[in-house]
């Protein structure tokens, strides 16, 4: 696995963001980072109600932490606005011309995976797996092969397996107001409607998600 997955957003008049998302997850700290922090990363700022973090050892939020930097390059950018993204994962390299609702889902939606958040970082295993610019039914497909792999490997262990995906649907419901809430932090490095757009998209997917694995 490579040490980073890298995001290029190229728009037409040759401006360049490039972003470098470490793998081994959360690296970026209130004590490493090289510039002061917002204040909309303090873990007290809009926290998420089924946030299990110990606020006596956790000042900031880990997924805002990680998402700050890239929040503020596209607080200004409308989600209508079109870039060349292109997405490097170990050997393969995907590119895209799409808007920032799509590319911006992609790469905020893998910081959060990747970061210190005990709810998002259950797709941590996805997410060292990158599938950029995944539709819902590449998604869906993806996370239910995976939880039934495990299952089988809880069952070979002696475990009970959960084959009727009740802990998943749990999840994603626990996604759904993480998504929910963590939108009013981004407002807060929102000009424009972006980033915004990108944080609403994962709560439109993780309630269609629910909804088809109930079905």
């Amino acid at each position: 696995m490579a040490e980073n997955i890298t995001y290029d957003f190229t728009f037409d008049d040759g401006l360049t963001y490039h972003f470098e998302v470490p793998v081994q997850g959360w690296v970026e700290t209130a004590t490493t980072s090289s510039e002061p922090l917002p204040a909309w990363t303090l873990l007290a700022t809009d926290r998420c109600p089924n946030c299990p973090l110990d606020s006596a050892t956790h000042t900031r939020c880990p997924a805002a932490v990680d998402l700050h930097a890239a929040a503020t390059k596209f607080s200004a950018i409308a989600s209508y606005k079109n870039a060349r993204v292109s997405v490097v994962v170990g050997e393969r390299t995907y590119i895209s011309t799409c808007d920032m609702n799509t590319g911006l889902r992609s790469l905020f939606g893998l910081y959060m995976a990747l970061s210190g958040c005990p709810i998002t970082n259950r797709m941590r295993p996805l997410a060292l797996r990158h599938l950029p610019f995944s539709s819902m039914q590449e998604t869906l497909s993806r996370v239910v092969s995976h939880y039934l792999l495990k299952q089988y490997f809880v069952l070979k262990t002696g475990g009970t397996p959960d084959w009727e995906l009740k802990d998943l649907v749990a999840l994603y419901e626990s996604l759904d107001t993480v998504n929910s809430t963590f939108i009013n932090r981004v407002r807060h490095a929102s000009e424009r409607d972006s980033n915004l757009n990108a944080i609403c998209g994962f709560g439109t997917f993780s309630r269609l998600y629910t909804m088809a694995l109930d079905d």
